[in-house]
């Protein structure tokens, strides 16, 4: 125990010296670039130019520059790390961005999206705020702010793809910490065997070894895939709902609501599983078994739309609200500067 202590002071004492140079090397170049400085703080795998897209756009012919430390101008968060770096920081515009639910992420440090100490503030909820959006997570997978209506519809038209339904169902996750994903298998491993690639429940090797870990590829041969969201508080979407549709399975879901992006997603096509009476999860399991075993109706049932005819406009309408307000608290807060 003592050793690792050891080895992660040191690991810790090497990325400070790493950050400190390169903190002198921005600062360094900083002297004769006049680029609006740019910096991604407390992000993971969260795009980054689904935030520098909208910059650029609203910044036009000034020169981005994104920076790891040096004073930037505009400082973007998330929420993987301490939330009092948020409200030390001296930039001009700062953003805030959440996919995770901030509400019990990390204790709830981040309760109430940091409305109160940026300049903009992003995530699933729906909160009343002139510097407030919701902007889901799952909408960074598949768009970009710069995406037209027909490219929106052109992208949602990948959605009903054409593949080999051989194998029944799918769960792929990596931890159920508040036991659903445990409850939702129990019930549907009654009807047939379930393929679990992930940490959780692991059965299954060939997603590592067969499919390079391509999650999106590995669904494509599954007629179902459990895919409850983390947590049920309002508006809470991620990626996982889509990812379901988008490799052609139905989802077996439970999250916030039944119609969980409402004018987007038709509420048909979701398997929707009841944690708050259990009991009435019977039809659904009888729903699932009929189409398990019988592939002209599974065909029918999957034929149907994954989209309502309103998804464009209102996956359009939330792109071009991003740009806008992202445009705008730019331009207030650097009016000096460009």
């Amino acid at each position: 125990m003592e050793t690792k202590k050891i080895v992660r002071r040191i690991l810790g004492l090497i990325r400070y010296i790493a950050d400190v140079f390169v903190y002198f090397q921005e600062a360094f170049v900083s002297l004769s670039d006049k680029s609006i400085r740019v910096s991604f703080t407390n992000f993971k795998d969260i795009p980054f130019d689904f935030f520098t897209i909208s910059i650029e756009k609203t910044l036009g012919t000034q020169s981005v520059k994104i920076v790891k430390h040096y004073k930037p101008h505009v400082q973007l968060f998330s929420v993987f790390g301490s939330r009092g770096k948020v409200s030390r920081s001296k930039a001009l515009q700062k953003t805030f961005f959440t996919g995770e639910n901030p509400n019990v992420y990390r204790n709830g440090e981040y309760k109430g999206n940091c409305i109160d100490d940026v300049s903009l503030s992003l995530g699933f909820d729906f909160i009343e705020a002139d510097n407030y959006l919701r902007l889901p997570l799952w909408l960074m997978y598949y768009f970009s702010p710069s995406n037209s209506k027909d490219e929106i519809k052109e992208i949602l038209d990948t959605f009903k793809g054409e593949y080999k339904k051989d194998k029944f169902c799918a769960l792929v996750a990596s931890h159920d910490r508040n036991g659903i994903r445990r409850k939702i298998y129990k019930d549907v491993a009654q009807i047939d065997f379930i393929d679990c690639p992930g940490n959780l429940l692991h059965n299954d090797d060939t997603m590592r070894n067969q499919y390079a870990d391509n999650k999106a590829i590995y669904l494509q041969q599954y007629k179902f895939n459990i895919c409850p969201e983390n947590s049920t508080d309002p508006g809470y979407v991620t990626e996982k709902l889509f990812q379901s549709l988008h490799s052609g399975c139905i989802p077996i879901y439970n999250g916030w609501s039944k119609n969980p992006e409402p004018d987007i997603v038709n509420p048909d096509i979701i398997m929707w599983y009841n944690t708050v009476e259990m009991e009435n999860n019977q039809s659904l399991l009888r729903e699932i078994k009929k189409l398990h075993s019988d592939n002209r109706l599974y065909r029918s049932f999957a034929a149907q739309p994954f989209f309502c005819d309103t998804a464009v406009d209102k996956i359009h309408s939330v792109l071009q609200k991003f740009i806008y307000k992202m445009g705008a608290s730019l331009t207030k807060s650097l009016r000096d500067h460009i």
